[in-house]
């Protein structure tokens, strides 16, 4: 004697979990790419507040050196320098990197007034984002761009 038993039948079942398929699958990319986004805003929040560093410290007289970042580009990582010895090492995280340019090193510097050496553009790139970091003359500011956007605000 069977009562009324109450449960999911194996095709309700199966339908829930094709549902439950479809629905990760629709989200599974841009997570990805939220996760690649994220991932470079750090690296270049990290190299941000490395470059300000320098700049600040190469405006206190009594530091007793010159302090400079060099960028490794082939190794996609920067070192923070003072008097030409590598003080501290970075190494930018798997997928971020320094696109290949005409050089393999870049160093920047700031003088004791904040102003960087000369204005460049530097790319930092994950899969799916690029970024450009524009550096102005004689003001030291550090802007933050979209590689695809005309100009930005400044981020300094």
């Amino acid at each position: 004697m069977i009562l009324n038993q109450k449960g999911f039948t194996l095709i309700e079942a199966l339908l829930a979990l094709l549902i439950t398929g479809t629905l990760s699958l629709i989200s599974f990319p841009p997570l990805v790419k939220l996760y690649d986004g994220i991932k470079l805003n750090q690296a270049i929040a990290l190299l941000q507040s490395d470059l300000n560093y320098i700049r600040q410290a190469n405006m206190m007289p009594f530091q007793g050196g010159t302090y400079t970042l060099r960028i490794y580009h082939k190794e996609n990582k920067y070192a923070l320098r003072q008097n030409r010895t590598n003080q501290q090492l970075r190494t930018l995280p798997q997928g971020i990197s320094f696109p290949s340019v005409s050089t393999t090193l870049t160093d920047l510097s700031f003088n004791n007034l904040g102003h960087i050496g000369g204005g460049q553009t530097l790319l930092i790139k994950s899969k799916y984002q690029e970024k450009k970091i524009v550096f102005s003359i004689g003001t030291g500011g550090i802007d933050i761009r979209d590689s695809n956007e005309p100009k930005g605000l400044y981020s300094d």
